[in-house]
């Protein structure tokens, strides 16, 4: 019996993991793809990062996961969103890639089918996943998304050398289709358990969880949104929470978009970007989630870990600073000089991702274990809150550092990167003391 509760769990761990994957396609392909060929062919920073208001249905999609959650039932939208997700990739093939606003259309409808897929996910995850693996459960959630977004990001570039652009997106259509069929069968097989469960408990008499399953049954579905939405806000930590993922990122996300395209501007190719900015950054990235996930085990040193790798991340924009600022003083004359600010340049790359995947694993864990403590129907829609609050402060910072850069300087703007990593570290050292999960030992 342990033995098949335990390939039971790899199973579902390794569903999850692919739907993760897959999701995080889009999210690459915005963020590290587009933007560099964009940038290549002359578009202002202020330009490029216009393009990320793309991602809006990331920051709404807490206002609309109870809806989900209460209509049509979780494998039902999954599926919805995959097929539309193949069927946004395959009209985009027939868009040269040149089209910005075409590009942008396709882009804005991949964003709004996966933020459908992440709500029904997340969903899946939170029940899934007992209390002992939140951490390994959130280093899958986080490594498998950064692996999709890997593929859409560098792995594009890559196989646009071997495709074209048409190819290219035919293949992610094959993929979300291939996804979708996969869907379709494992939904069948949980349907026919959940009949069999059924007849069972029909025979031993309702419990309370089939009893409270009648009443919500029998209420209004307006009238369970709204309490879902109450249960929501009013569960405890959610403030606090809140607050930390609406700022965590905002210095990150500045830095992380704009140094590769400060690179970019001094003369490192396309290629160049897509090995050092893609695949090394991106691995790097991942290593730090499963960082992140073995930390994520050991409560009593959540935020000893949270805070040092944001002190961490903080020295590495502040390294990225003082390279610009260096530059703009002409300290680097020569060609050769050129490896040099190269070398600085990833490597501070390199620093700032390992630190931002240890501490997105840690917080998505902390996001997950305040959301069990609402009601079980609950606690998707809380996730998805905090989520689209969390995405909700990387894109308005992402969007706004492009002008800042453009109007103030980019000098000026990476110091103001600096300056907003120290809050998450003032407010951590505020965590508090009755969110009994972050308490210390």
């Amino acid at each position: 019996m342990a033995d098949h509760g335990s390939s039971k769990d790899i199973v579902s761990l390794a569903y999850i993991g692919w739907l993760y994957l897959v999701q995080g396609i889009p999210y690459g392909l915005q963020d590290k793809f587009i933007p560099v060929q964009l940038r290549s062919k002359g578009l202002s920073y202020s330009s490029v990062s216009t393009l990320k208001v793309l991602f809006i249905p990331w920051a709404t999609k807490g206002l609309w996961a109870p809806i989900i959650e209460v209509w049509g039932g979780r494998n039902r939208w999954l599926f919805i969103a995959l097929l539309a997700l193949g069927i946004s990739a395959y009209t985009g093939s027939h868009i040269a890639l040149e089209n910005v606003f075409g590009i942008g259309c396709m882009l804005f409808f991949l964003n709004a089918f996966s933020a459908v897929q992440d709500v029904t996910v997340d969903g899946m995850a939170i029940q899934m996943l007992p209390e002992e693996q939140l951490g390994l459960g959130n280093s899958i959630q986080v490594v498998m998304y950064k692996v999709g977004w890997f593929v859409g990001g560098a792995g594009f570039t890559y196989l646009m050398s071997i495709l074209d652009w048409s190819m290219t997106l035919v293949v992610l259509a094959l993929t979300y289709l291939l996804t979708a069929i996969m869907v379709t069968v494992v939904s069948a097989k949980d349907d026919e358990s959940s009949e069999e469960e059924t007849k069972e408990t029909k025979d031993k008499g309702q419990d309370d969880d089939e009893k409270h399953k009648e009443l919500n049954h029998n209420d209004s579905q307006v009238n369970e949104i709204l309490a879902i939405l109450k249960d929501v806000v009013s569960t405890p930590g959610t403030l606090w929470l809140s607050i930390y993922v609406l700022l965590y990122k905002m210095g990150e996300r500045g830095a992380v978009n704009n140094m590769p395209l400060f690179l970019l501007d001094r003369g490192m190719t396309k290629n160049q970007l897509a090995l050092w900015n893609g695949t090394l950054s991106q691995g790097l990235s991942i290593l730090g989630s499963l960082h992140g996930g073995i930390v994520s085990n050991k409560p009593h040193k959540i935020r000893d870990k949270l805070f040092y790798f944001s002190l961490y991340r903080f020295f590495s924009i502040l390294l990225q600073f003082v390279l610009i600022l260096m530059w703009n003083f002409n300290f680097f004359d020569e060609k050769d000089s050129l490896l040099t600010v190269y070398a600085v340049g990833v490597l501070s790359i390199c620093s700032l991702s390992y630190s931002s995947g240890v501490i997105s694993t840690v917080s998505f864990t902390l996001m997950m274990q305040t959301s069990r403590l609402c009601e079980k129907k609950t606690q998707a829609s809380h996730y998805s809150l905090l989520a689209s609050i969390e995405v909700a402060g990387k894109l308005l910072f992402a969007i706004i550092a492009g002008f800042i850069i453009d109007y103030a300087g980019i000098a000026s703007s990476f110091a103001t990167f600096a300056v907003l990593a120290i809050f998450p570290i003032y407010i951590l050292q505020h965590i508090p003391v009755d969110l009994v999960h972050m308490k210390t030992e």
